[in-house]
């Protein structure tokens, strides 16, 4: 299921929140056109701040935020680090406590992956992982930081970790009725995701207000077969900034997890 939830929702980590068990509502959705669906922007911006409240069946249990830190050198690359931190707020973490951190080092002229990090604290689980994306071998080093094991796995050429696949797709120009295919590397394992681009609609989130946004279904292939563990889909603004707006995953072999859902409530630009 982990596995799953990473590959989809990138963002969809629980972080620091208010204690409570309010509702939340889903976001209205209106038939009447999108309007005007810009071009978007094609690079990624420095200093943007996404803010997401999560909640799980409709009970809030943490917020998620996603940050492009920095333009940096990485390897005699340029690179975006774009960084995604977790944390379960203090009614969920009375019960099971996430204070996790991702890390991408995003290609700013392909926006592909060249560097990974995942610190997760889940429970009593702990991972350390740094991957490196070896593009002219064609590998990826996976080195677990807390054992000192280090692990090779095949990659393509054009190979995405979670967050840079995200971020990825914010930047194409995509239109209802495309087809989005990407891959995207995790745990030494290489998983076609594809997102199809149904309609648009206009959207209204409380804290955000009113816009037009494309609705996108993602699933994914592993070794020729779709995974059938969980349906996700999501909102993205039509505008050139094309928002992360709002993004629900539903598990089904685990029922009675039922649906998680992350839905933006802040943007943020230094």
């Amino acid at each position: 299921m982990k596995k799953f939830l990473l590959m989809l929702l990138p963002v969809i980590m629980l972080v620091s929140g208010c204690a409570g068990t309010a509702k939340i509502r889903r976001p209205s959705v209106s038939e009447v056109s999108a309007g005007k669906v810009a071009l978007p922007t094609a690079s990624l911006t420095v200093g943007e701040k996404f803010t997401f409240l999560v909640a799980w069946k409709g009970i809030p249990v943490g917020r998620a935020t996603a940050t492009v830190e920095s333009l940096m050198n990485f390897k005699e690359y340029e690179v975006y680090k774009v960084v995604v931190t977790a944390k379960t707020n203090k009614f969920l973490s009375k019960l099971f406590r996430v204070e996790d951190t991702f890390t991408s080092y995003v290609d700013k002229e392909k926006l592909i992956s060249r560097h990974y990090e995942a610190i997760i604290r889940e429970g009593r689980y702990k991972k350390d992982l740094v991957v490196d994306y070896d593009l002219d071998r064609g590998i990826a080093i996976n080195t677990n930081l807390l054992d000192g094991t280090v692990k090779e796995s095949p990659i393509e050429k054009d190979v995405h970790d979670p967050i840079s696949a995200a971020y990825s797709l914010r930047t194409m120009p995509i239109k209802v009725g495309d087809e989005v295919r990407m891959t995207v590397n995790l745990n030494e394992k290489n998983y076609k995701v594809i997102a199809d681009v149904e309609k648009a609609a206009r959207i209204d989130l409380p804290k955000v207000g009113e816009f037009g946004a494309f609705l996108i279904r993602p699933y994914v292939i592993l070794e020729g077969k779709r995974q059938k563990r969980g349906k996700a889909w999501g909102y993205l603004s039509t505008d050139k900034k094309r928002l992360a707006a709002y993004i629900a995953v539903r598990v089904l072999e685990i029922p009675w997890i039922g649906e998680v859902t992350a839905t933006l409530e802040k943007v943020e630009y230094r």
